[in-house]
């Protein structure tokens, strides 16, 4: 054969130049003079497009109806927000006219121009600039924990699909969404690393990530992924850099912020309509601890397992079926008042959404959390605390009853007391009940039974994404039970836009497990 049809076809992209240190470090300093500019934790992309020094590209180039300028802005903005294809690019021009406009088009290029001024304009060393130059953007933006914007393309189904289609679609979209999601929040995770740390945070994440999918500590955790992957840290250095958190606000602030801009994402897509109502229920949740009793934030609780204390932590969760997204998780510490906890995770609530009904538990049944309900205009249905007065009205009283103006600590309440299987149960509420309703013991039991809503979160929060340790530091343990929390808040959202995208609407039924979500977004690597 001659050596002319021999010869492998060569795309001379796959060896791009390497920049020499000079240009290199032009670019750098281009970028990080942009972001030091930058006032708050987010950034448009098309904003860094504009201020790019493009000088280092000017060459005599062939003419082309568009300016090289907007060419090359565009396609740096394409590499920066990791859109693989000029189909892509080209379809984010037409839906964002205004950043076309930005970027100096009058009339967007179609996929052929793009195609055209990479492979025959524009050099090998002009296309090395500009990959160089979309990725040290990105790594700067992480570095100064900044948000580069990032959109979710939802594209409801017009027609009902097959179930091969709807397959094939989901495993695709499930981890274009992962893949996102963990951009969105990796650069407000500190992992408290030094200039001088060989690892990356994209390191830390990874090994957290797979702790809590495979239920592990540190020392096993770190050892079976250098298995999988070559540059795992090991649990000494990861245990190091949790342990130098030094403040529970800061450490508490910190998910605060990941977990408003999950928030931010779904209310961007309307998963959780500012006009509709929401059933919450809050609730306190104990992790064991067998170490001192006067260690930092440690409470007493009831006898469990060999031991009497434990680590607290109050959350308050939407429990609609399919929505159980939980809006703010709290450290409780032993001279915390139970109606602190409740106000601040109330308040916090009501600045997201419309509360419609509060579900507590009985540890919430006190005249001062009466208050606080009834202060904040909300509805809400909870056990009664079995105290001496509670139980002999139950002796004394026939089921189903509701009784006025009960007094707790001076606070009146509405007492309902409902019989089910031979047992009588009283729930305390500030709405007014029908005790002539036959269906009432049934409508009392179905409405609390949203609450248990939040002991699946719960479940799920400890058996599918918390990682396991026996270190009596509590920034350590902080730090598990909110990245559980964190990773609970993502699964929850990534299967609702799941649905949307497969079904047009939100099914009651999860259409991706914790332990299949946990797995790929462990998977999805670089953040």
């Amino acid at each position: 054969m001659s050596p002319k049809y021999n010869r492998k076809p060569v795309n001379k992209h796959n060896a791009l130049p390497i920049l020499d240190k000079r240009l290199e470090d032009k670019i750098i300093s281009n970028i990080y003079s942009i972001f030091k500019s930058v006032d708050g934790n987010e950034v448009k992309v098309i904003g860094i497009m504009q201020r790019l020094n493009l000088d280092i590209f000017r060459q005599n180039y062939r003419k082309i109806k568009y300016p090289y300028d907007s060419l090359l802005r565009a396609i740096i903005l394409m590499k920066t927000k990791q859109l693989k294809f000029f189909t892509q690019l080209v379809s984010y021009l037409k839906n964002h006219k205004r950043e076309a406009r930005k970027l100096g088009f009058t009339d967007i290029p179609n996929r052929r121009t793009f195609s055209h001024f990479t492979n025959d304009i524009l050099g090998n060393k002009a296309m090395a600039i500009v990959n160089f130059t979309a990725k040290k953007i990105v790594e700067v933006a992480d570095k100064f924990s900044i948000d580069l914007d990032s959109e979710i393309n939802i594209e409801k189904p017009t027609t009902k699909l097959s179930r091969g289609t709807i397959y094939r679609k989901k495993d695709k979209k499930t981890k274009e969404l992962a893949r996102l999601i963990k951009k969105r929040i990796s650069p407000f995770l500190d992992i408290k690393l030094n200039g001088n740390c060989i690892y990356t945070k994209n390191n830390f994440i990874d090994l957290l990530v797979y702790m809590a999918l495979t239920q592990d500590f540190a020392e096993n955790g770190s050892k079976t992924l250098k298995e999988l992957r070559k540059f795992v840290p090991n649990a000494d250095t990861l245990l190091y850099h949790l342990e130098k958190y030094g403040d529970i606000a800061e450490l508490q602030r910190m998910f605060n912020v990941i977990f408003e801009k999950l928030w931010d994402m779904a209310r961007k897509e309307n998963l959780f309509n500012r006009y509709r109502k929401f059933d919450v229920a809050i609730d306190f949740t104990d992790w064991l601890f067998y170490g001192d009793k006067n260690a930092p934030m440690v409470v007493g609780r009831k006898p469990e397992r060999g031991t009497s204390h434990g680590y607290r932590f109050a959350t308050i969760n939407i429990v609609e079926a399919g929505r159980r997204f939980t809006l703010l998780a709290l450290p409780v510490g032993p001279f915390d008042k139970t109606e602190d906890i409740l106000s601040k995770l109330l308040a916090y609530a009501k600045q997201r959404i419309k509360i419609r009904k509060v579900y507590a538990d009985r540890g919430f049944f006190s005249g001062k959390c009466i208050r606080v309900f009834n202060k904040s205009h909300l509805k809400f249905l909870m056990p009664c605390t079995s105290y001496s007065t509670i139980i002999h009205l139950l002796k004394i009283t026939s089921a189903p009853c509701v009784i006025k103006d009960f007094m707790v600590a001076n606070v009146p309440i509405n007492v309902i007391i409902v019989e089910n299987e031979g047992k009588k149960y009283a729930f305390a509420s500030n709405e007014d009940w029908n005790e002539d309703d036959v269906d009432l013991a049934d409508k009392v039991f179905m409405q609390y039974g949203k609450r248990w809503g939040i002991e699946t979160s719960y479940r799920v929060k400890k058996h599918s994404f918390r990682p396991k340790t026996t270190s009596k530091n509590y920034f350590v343990r902080m730090f598990y039970f909110f990245l559980s929390v964190l990773l609970y808040n993502l699964w929850i959202l990534l299967d609702i836009l799941l649905c949307l995208i497969l079904f047009g609407r939100k099914e009651d039924e999860h259409v991706i497990t914790s332990k299949l979500f946990g797995t790929i977004f462990y998977n999805i690597e670089g953040g």
